[in-house]
């Protein structure tokens, strides 16, 4: 358990910090909150880190389990030194905004209350979640289609350490005959899991068991922090709405890679809509970005990014020349993050995106 709190811990908030002091350098416009970015960010650590193990594999096939730990963490320190400042901004507006609250508290005994109800009305459902999650859902075996599948292929990953298992129908090393034709970065999560497992040689899936309740959550808290700027308390029925569906209440209990993929749709769609309001810098590079990390999670997402593109091409209201160049820096950074996955495989692959089974 203490390894499963390092991995979640360094993979789902230090890393997601790093990445969200850069998003902080390119809001110049100040149109995001720093929470927001913040919020959105928690969910960009692990899928940075799967695109990063991705090229690593793809330039650098074949080295040993300290080598790619070293340059994921190279990385990581080299995007915190260019995001040092940025971080300062983070914490500092964190700060603040805890002071403000309890500023308010002391000084206002309607507030008090309101503040106590809508704690326990989200507290104590979460609390309890938690507790039984922790205590009886995680430590059950993996099981189910998406985790098996993804699973075995992102071990299988580790064990090649290239894109060899991909790109070959039928991976004879591993006797896995199994057509990998789904998008590489839930599978290297269980990758990613299996190099820090490596390290302290033990053998745990704790890490990526907790994948799907913990994008569960984020999907909550996106939601609820945007209905909130309209009203708290329909924030708080917006939530009760939907962990009502059954569907998505599943989420939480059976571990599949739908909440994983459905979280970076749901981000690109806000970033696409603010795009079109307020045509600023950040807005086009976080549409690109969570269009990009949708893309490499599904084959699904990359059909959703071209829509993007093509609703932020068709509705944005500036002229054609400028539709084009905003156009074109969203695709590049789709691309380069993940959405170059598809075009190496079409090159050196499979193609298997563009096949129907």
């Amino acid at each position: 358990m203490l390894l499963f709190i390092f991995k979640f811990l360094l993979t789902n908030l230090i890393f997601s910090s790093i990445v969200c002091s850069l998003l902080i350098k390119f809001n110049h416009e100040k149109r995001y909150f720093t929470p927001e970015l913040f919020l959105y960010s928690l969910g960009l650590g692990p899928a940075f880190t799967t695109l990063i193990l991705y090229h690593a594999f793809l330039f650098f096939p074949g080295h040993s389990n300290i080598f790619y730990l070293a340059l994921i963490s190279i990385i990581y320190l080299t995007m915190a030194g260019v995001g040092f400042n940025s971080a300062g901004v983070l914490c500092n507006e964190i700060i603040t905004g805890f002071k403000t609250k309890l500023q308010v508290w002391r000084e206002s005994r309607y507030k008090r209350f309101e503040l106590i109800l809508l704690s326990l009305l989200i507290g104590v459902p979460l609390a309890l979640y938690l507790y039984l999650y922790f205590a009886k859902f995680l430590p059950q075996p993996l099981t189910g289609h998406d985790v098996l599948i993804y699973g075995t292929a992102g071990k299988i990953l580790f064990g090649a350490k290239s894109l060899t298992p991909i790109w070959v129908a039928d991976f004879a090393e591993s006797g896995f005959i199994y057509k990998i034709l789904h998008a590489p970065s839930f599978s290297l999560l269980r990758t990613w899991e299996e190099l820090i497992n490596g390290l302290f040689s033990v053998k745990s899936d704790l890490y990526f068991k907790s994948i799907s309740a913990y994008y569960g959550l984020l999907i909550i808290g996106v939601q609820f922090y945007v209905v909130s700027k309209k009203d708290k308390w329909l924030a708080v029925a917006a939530m009760a709405a939907l962990l009502s569906g059954f569907a998505f209440f599943l989420i939480f209990f059976t571990r599949h890679i739908d909440s994983y993929r459905i979280f970076f749709i749901g981000v690109s769609w806000i970033c696409l809509m603010r795009s079109l309001m307020w045509e600023d810098r950040l807005s086009f590079v976080m549409l690109g970005v969570f269009s990009g990390f949708s893309a490499f999670s599904h084959r699904i997402g990359l059909v959703f990014a071209l829509i993007n593109v093509l609703a932020f091409l068709i509705m944005m209201k500036n002229t054609l020349w400028a539709r084009m160049w905003h156009g074109a820096v969203i695709v590049l950074c789709i691309l380069a993050c993940g959405g170059d996955h598809y075009v190496f495989d079409l090159i050196w692959g499979q193609g298997g995106w563009l096949k129907l089974k």
